[in-house]
This record gives C-alpha cells, structure tokens and sequence, in this order.
C-alpha cells in the first residue's frame, strides 16, 4: 500500500494499481486495496471498474463514513439510485453531520423522483455546510426539475455567492431565468459565462436557447453552431440548431441538419420526431407519420412523438398500443413535459375511436398538469384583468380617434390580417388565401405585438411614430413575397390589435374567424399548443376568453373603418367554393380556382392545423362538442354568462 502511494505521488497510475492488486491478494479482507483502486478508477472515468472496486471495499469495512460516502457518490454516477441511497443513508447513520452524504442523497432521491426529499435532503446539506458550492447548485437543479424556477434562481445565485467563476451554475441560472421569463437577466448571466470561459460550450447552447425565446433565431442559429463546434457531438446543441431553423423558416435547412444528426446518431428519438415535425410543415404526412413511429420505437416515452404520432393516426390503435402508454405513464421517473403530451396523446386516441368520456379524462388531467407547471412558474390565467385589458382597449380606441388620425400610417393595401380565437379556421382560411397566385402567407409573424409596449400606446403616438412602426412591420411581412399582392398575417390575437392596425394601415384588410363556441373551445381545450397559452387549460377560462375575444370585435367593428369581413367556418365547410369566392372578391383577386386546392399548396404551414390544411374539406370537425357535451358544463355556462 506505501508503494501503491510513492508510485501514485510520482504519476505512475498503473504500477500502482498492479501493486494494489497484490496488496488484495496478500490481505483479502483489507478494504483499503479495494478503496483505493475505485477511487484511481473513477479519477479515470472508468466507472464501471470504479463501482465494482467500492462495492468491495464497501463489504469489507462497515464503519467508514468516506468509504460509503464515496460509494453513494459513485453509485449514482453509475445510475444506481437505489445503492447509492443506502450507501448515504447509511453513512447519514455514522454521522448525522456528513454534508456530502446529504447532498448525494439528494442526487439519488431526485432520479428516482422522490422530489420533495431531495429538495430536504439538499437543504439540509448546505444548512450543514453553508459554503457547499455543490449542494447549491444541487438543490437549483432539484427545483428547476420540479417546476420551480423562480426558487432554482436563488439557489443558483447562492452557488455563485459562493464562487461566482463557477460555470455550470452560471449556465443553469441562465437556464432558471428563462423559464421564469426573466429573459434579459438569463441572457446577462450566459454572456457573464462565456467572459469567464469562451469556450464554454453550454453556455453558448444556454445563450441559444434564451435568444430563441426572444424569437432571435440568428442570433440563436449562431449560438448553437458555436456550441456544436466546440464539442464534439453535442446533442442537445445539434438539435437545438436544427430546431432555431426550423422556426426561422428554414425548413429545408432544418431538414438537413436533423438528417445529419441522423447520421451519427441513428436511433436518437429527438431526431426523428424534430424530423417529423419539419416533413409535417412541407405536407410531407406519411414520411412524418413514419418518422414520428421511428422516434417512438427509440424512445416510447418521448411525449412530443406519442402525441404527433397519435393526431396522426390515433384512430388505428388497438387496447395493446393503448395499455403500454398507460404504462409508461406510471413511471414515476417520467417528465411532466413528457406526462403531459402522453395524456394528451391518449386523449387523441380515444376521441378518434369515439371513446368521448376517456377521452376528456386524459385532456384534462393534461390540462391540469400544464395548468400547474405554468402557476408554478409564474404565469397564470386571471380572467378579470383580461376583461379589465379589454375594457382599456376600449376605452383607448373609441370612433373618433380614427377620424382624428385618418391620415396616420402606411397607405400599403399589401397586409391581410387573419384573426380570431385559436381553432376557429384561421390556418384554413390563410391556407385558402396564400393558394391564390397572388398572394402570399407567412403564417403567424406575431409581430404587431411585439411593436407595442401598452395596449393604448399608438393612440396617443405622433403619426411619424406610427409610420415608423408600419414600415417596420411591413419590411417583415413582405420578407420572400415576391411581388404578392395581398399578404397574410394570420397571428390570431390580433384581435387585440386592431386599433393599432388601423392607425398602421387604413387600407388593409381583416378577416374574424368565428366557429361554433362550444366546437373551438373544445378544440382549444383538447390542442396541445406548442407555444403555452394560460387561458386554454381551464374550461372556464377559455369561455371568458371567448367572450372577451367577441366582446372586442363587437366594438372593432362598430368604430374602425377597416373593412372586417366575418368567416364562419362552418360556412367553408357547407359550400367551400361559394366560402372561398367570398374572400378572395373581399380581398379585390380575381377568383383562382387553385383556392379550392388548398391542401395541394407545398407552402409550409407551422401551425397546430398543419394536419387538417393538408387534407380536403371535412365535415367531422362540425359539432364535434357533441360527443363531449356531458363534460363542458363550465364552458357552456360560461358562455351562456
């Protein structure tokens, strides 16, 4: 063993395990050898050696709190919760006061998904150890696992108090930050991160992920190539890039980028289902259909594919099919993220195979998981301060401002906005439009908003200000348009817009996608968006949604000349012809038969209807509350209220 040590001090690694080995031989009982061996293995990342050889020493000394510490240590390394929870607790037993044993307990509690434990069991590490950088970062990671990412920032913050070059801390912080929607901060601390370390491939991937909620998809694009070449292989960076294409636009890019990804990792579920998503977008359904299969033989509790997979063909799965996604859903390890599409994804299934009353069950207990995870961080539905931002939107835009501000804004007749609650028809309606020869979708740009800070700001802005705006907005709505005569904008919640809409182009035109209520808020309800809205987990409300959304249109049309032409979706699907002539005369086209076309249009769509808008007209969708109408009580009343 003293030779063991005097070859260790001198770098010689392998002579002195050769001569640990010896000393095993000469005393078999001594756990000493053994110990000294898994600790040489695991400093080589040789962690299966490194296991074996703590387990051994483990059973030859029963009394060492460092022996079992760093058995409980190495155990979870090797994704053994189980021992490794033993190996600390039984540690915690020698010495109630062992910090680190603590805080690997707490590593070991929260993969088995014992979450409230580790929480306790990490907070009990630093209460022990104050300066345990390690046990703060630990108990972030805990949080932020649960869903809570407004308390993850403290304890990440605490971590850097501790020493504020420590990387991985920085880097999640910037990770509890944006999903806490603090995306200015989050954005600060992962540049505050690559100041330190420029090379620090998470980082960049981190900084990535928050330009993309700021809907920066070049800078986002730049930031995940940087992270991809700064390590090899990188996965989650490498997707992540094949993602930000995606949602700039660049579809063919995106494709190729997840066909490369495919190339080295040929069973990655992510791959597959991200490539499914981008072939869906070019109406490409059964490639789609059998990339999403792909992903789910890879990894069956990948959430996201299930829920693709069954919109896609729900109806053709059989009791077998169903029962192992039930069965995936009572493992305890699974991710909310993933619980909650594979509930959605079994709500799909049964309400194709007519099972109605299973059906609402599985979209409600989804819903009631996303309403949870989106209060716990932070954001929430309160319906009489949206029907108070409705009434100061009122009151900001009345009849006589606009004859005040006639000359105001962009004289541009170019901008069709398409609006209305989600699910009323306007992916359709835009699909009609763009299919025309001379016009053009680009989807929901969602840029109007992003113009404004308060509701009521335009209205009291100079006309040059206003102007500004328009011209703005219009550089990005005539992006690859090629000369289009009327172009689409078909961001839904509009609606709340329009009187800065007006105000930006008096010429323009809107149409209001109205469908049955019950028939959309159902819809909503059963719609796993891919951006989360708060109002749409809750029955209720999405009625007061609802009357909200009409309750403003009623006044739009009362006080804007903008012409306002209603589109009743039921109206398309009863003559689709005589529906569709009807937009394009209010739109001043000539009439194209390719209108009646629409799902043979190769432009991609990226919305939660890009399914339907890539099939002929059908009448299911008609009434479809019916089968559900024992279970929308608060939706019917809050829509009769």
């Amino acid at each position: 063993m003293q030779q063991a040590e005097t070859r260790l001090n001198e770098g010689d690694a392998e002579a002195a395990q050769d001569l640990l080995r010896e000393a095993t031989q000469l005393d078999p009982f001594n756990f000493e050898p053994f110990h000294t061996l898994a600790m040489i293995a695991y400093s080589e990342s040789r962690l299966d050696d490194a296991g074996e050889m703590i387990l051994e020493a483990t059973t030859r000394n029963d009394t060492d709190p460092a022996l079992h510490a760093n058995c409980g240590a190495i155990m979870n390394l090797l994704g053994r919760p189980q021992e490794a929870e033993a190996a600390c607790r039984h540690v915690i037993d020698m010495d109630p006061s062992h910090a680190e044993a603590h805080n690997n307990l707490a590593v070991s509690l929260e993969v088995q998904g014992r979450m409230d434990e580790a929480q306790d069991a990490a907070v009990r590490a630093i209460e022990l150890n104050p300066s345990y950088m390690e046990a703060c970062l630990n108990l972030g990671n805990i949080l932020l696992r649960s869903g809570e990412p407004l308390t993850a920032v403290d304890a990440y913050r605490a971590a850097l108090t501790i020493n504020p070059e420590a990387l991985m801390a920085r880097a999640n912080l910037a990770v509890a930050l944006r999903q806490a929607g603090e995306l200015d901060a989050a954005e600060e601390e992962c540049r505050e991160a690559l100041k330190i370390n420029p090379d620090f491939a998470e980082a960049h991937n981190s900084l990535g992920n928050v330009l993309c909620k700021k809907e920066d998809w070049q800078g986002a694009i730049a930031s995940f190539e940087t992270a991809s070449g700064l390590r090899e292989n990188y996965a989650d960076a490498m997707l992540n890039l094949a993602a930000a294409l995606f949602r700039n636009g660049e579809v063919e890019g995106a494709e190729k980028q997840y066909r490369a990804i495919l190339q080295t990792f040929e069973n990655l579920a992510e791959a597959h289902s991200g490539l499914g998503a981008v072939l869906l977008a070019a109406g490409r359904l059964e490639e789609a259909t059998e990339s999403f299969k792909r992903a789910v033989e890879n990894k069956p509790s990948l959430g996201e594919a299930q829920y693709n997979l069954a919109t896609a063909i729900g109806g053709t799965y059989d009791e077998v099919a169903i029962g192992a996604i039930r069965e995936l859903l009572m493992d305890k390890l699974l991710p909310d993220t993933d619980r909650i599409r594979l509930h959605f994804a079994l709500g799909e299934i049964n309400g194709q195979r007519g099972n109605f009353e299973t059906a609402f069950a599985d979209f409600d207990v989804g819903n009631q998981l996303r309403k949870s995870r989106l209060e716990t961080a932070g954001h929430s539905f309160d319906a009489d301060a949206f029907d108070r931002r409705v009434d100061a939107i009122i009151s900001a835009y009345p009849a006589d401002l606009f004859t005040d501000r006639r000359d105001a804004g962009d004289p541009s007749d170019l901008p069709v906005f398409i609006v209305g609650t989600p699910r009323s028809g306007t992916t359709l309606v835009e699909q009609i439009i763009a299919s025309h020869p001379q016009a053009a979708g680009q989807g929901e740009l969602d840029r109007v908003r992003k113009l404004f800070g308060d509701d009521g700001e335009l209205a009291a802005a100079e006309d040059a200000d206003i102007t500004e705006k328009a011209e703005t907005y219009l550089s990005a709505l005539t992006r690859g348009t090629d000369g289009a005569a009327r172009i689409t904008d078909k961001t839904p919640f509009n609606w709340l817009h329009l009187g800065q809409i007006q105000l930006m182009f008096p010429d323009a035109h809107v149409l209001y996608c109205r469908r049955d209520p019950l028939d959309t808020g159902l819809s909503c309800f059963r719609q796993l968006f891919t951006a989360p809205h708060v109002w749409d987990c809750d029955l209720e409300d999405i009625g007061r949604y609802q009357n909200a959304c009409a309750r403003l249109m009623e006044h739009w049309k009362a006080v804007l000349p903008l012409p306002i032409l209603d589109v009743a979706y039921e109206d398309i699907i009863e003559d689709q012809e005589a529906a569709s002539r009807r937009i394009i005369e209010f739109l001043g086209l000539e009439w194209d038969e390719t209108c009646l076309d629409f799902h043979k249009s190769e432009r991609y769509v990226q919305t939660a209807s890009n399914w339907q808008v890539r099939k002929p007209l059908y009448r299911d969708a008609v009434g479809k509350a019916g089968g559900y109408a024992p279970y929308l009580g608060p939706l019917k009343d809050t829509l009769a209220s």
